[in-house]
């Protein structure tokens, strides 16, 4: 939901409650006066009555359906008080009982007392409540209209400079040469942020440029070490006169020293893909770098005497970088041949969807999303540096593949879901064949 949207929302909710008091008020105070001003009538009203009395004028002339007279006899007793009281009598035009008004008091008028009740029509509740909710509705809705046209209106202007530092933001890169620079604005919270965004983001880049710099050093001149200690342990490899033991210890540096300058170079791989340097992401022909990997490997797989069954469908095209793609197939095929039994099987297929690689092999000692994290072997002896799946689960987070890895059936199976382009054709992948 956008700020300016939750932003009129809470006014409008605001609005809503001092409405809401505020219509409680009115309807208190609107019934309030009008009580007061119905008994300043009844008032009036009796005066007057009591002037016609005085000035002569018989009292059963003056009766009618609001002014009741009741002769109560000479002895009776005399309150002057004004009473006032609700009270239920029958409407003239209406013919129909409704709230009235009474004023009663007693008043001695030519040698006898006389009970008078003055009445009026008293406005309901319900008329009041009625009248109070449809002003306060009314002008609710007109307030509401207003808030939220000027609020959509206005928040383009006002919020322009915030958009634009998003804008940027979205544009900024950790590789850029030059430091990130928001656009300048005149509203205090905005230049706030664009300081503090733009001090945090160059201290960023910095500190990007230095990790990559000192990996890549790192990377680098580990293997210059590690092939001059190669290079001496195959001198020394050929030293006459050594015994079988000594030939086995350098034999195990040598292996040591390998998987040292591989590891190395895998972490070194990892740091990239984290670091999305392999940004040429373009549509690549999947099914030619499927291909010529499976070809490639194709000796590799003989040594184990493992079948390769393969379904490709042609012209698959996928959104990646050309080096990620053969560094993502690659890795999966090893792992098919590498953790695949003698006499064993690898299956591949390939659609516009998906990447499926199945192969035979002994159960995982651990679970099968476990096998992603860095240095997490299915068999910890093995000489497998636990890196390959880590690599894979990372290209697949930067290209947006979903990942997923099952053992079933006596088969490990790895599928790489790719990202839906528009409605992809249902292709049918050809029958299996040998590779």
């Amino acid at each position: 939901m956008r700020l300016v949207t939750k932003m009129t929302l809470l006014y409008l909710a605001l609005t809503l409650v001092v409405f809401g008091f505020g219509g409680v008020s009115i309807y208190q105070s609107f019934k309030k006066e009008v009580a007061q001003e119905t008994d300043f009538a009844l008032r009036y009203t009796f005066r007057n009555l009591e002037k016609a009395i005085l000035a002569g004028h018989s009292i059963a002339s003056l009766q009618n359906d609001k002014i009741i007279i009741r002769p109560l006899g000479p002895n009776a007793s005399i309150d002057t008080t004004l009473r006032f009281s609700d009270t239920i009598a029958m409407h003239a035009q209406l013919h129909r009982p409704e709230k009235h008004r009474k004023l009663t008091t007693r008043r001695f008028y030519k040698d006898q007392v006389y009970e008078v009740d003055v009445l009026d029509v008293f406005i309901e509740e319900e008329d009041v409540l009625d009248g109070v909710f449809n002003a306060v509705s009314k002008l609710f809705v007109s307030l509401a209209l207003v808030i939220i046209f000027f609020s959509f209106l206005l928040s383009r202007r006002m919020f322009k400079p915030f958009q634009d530092i998003l804008n940027t933001i979205n544009r900024f890169t950790l590789k850029s040469k030059t430091p990130l620079k928001l656009p300048d604005s005149n509203t205090k919270e905005f230049k706030e942020l664009a300081f503090f965004i733009e001090k945090m983001a160059n201290k960023a880049r910095h500190d990007y440029q230095a990790l990559k710099e000192f990996s890549e050093n790192a990377s680098h001149e580990l293997q210059t070490p590690i092939s001059i200690a190669k290079g001496k342990l195959e001198i020394l490899q050929d030293v006459p006169g050594l015994r079988p033991e000594h030939l086995r210890l350098i034999q195990s540096a040598q292996g040591a020293l390998s998987r040292l300058s591989k590891m190395g170079k895998a972490l070194a791989l990892l740091t990239k893909i984290e670091n999305q340097e392999f940004s040429d992401h373009r549509a690549v022909n999947f099914s030619a770098i499927l291909t010529k990997n499976i070809n490639d490997l194709r000796e590799i797989a003989a040594l184990k005497d493992l079948s390769i069954e393969t379904r490709i469908s042609p012209e698959v095209y996928v959104e990646i970088d050309d080096s990620l793609a053969d560094i993502l197939v690659g890795n999966l095929l090893k792992n098919a041949i590498q953790h695949n039994i003698q006499g064993g099987k690898v299956e591949v297929v390939l659609t516009q969807n998906q990447l499926r690689i199945s192969n035979t092999g002994t159960p995982p000692a651990v679970p099968t999303d476990r096998l992603f994290e860095r240095f997490r072997k299915n068999n910890q002896s093995s000489a497998s540096l636990g890196l390959g799946l880590s690599i894979v689960r990372k290209i697949g987070e930067t290209c947006h593949f979903n990942i997923d890895y099952t053992y079933e059936n006596e088969r490990h199976i790895l599928t790489v879901q790719f990202p839906p382009k528009g409605a992809p054709a249902k292709v049918r992948p050809p029958e299996l064949k040998e590779a």
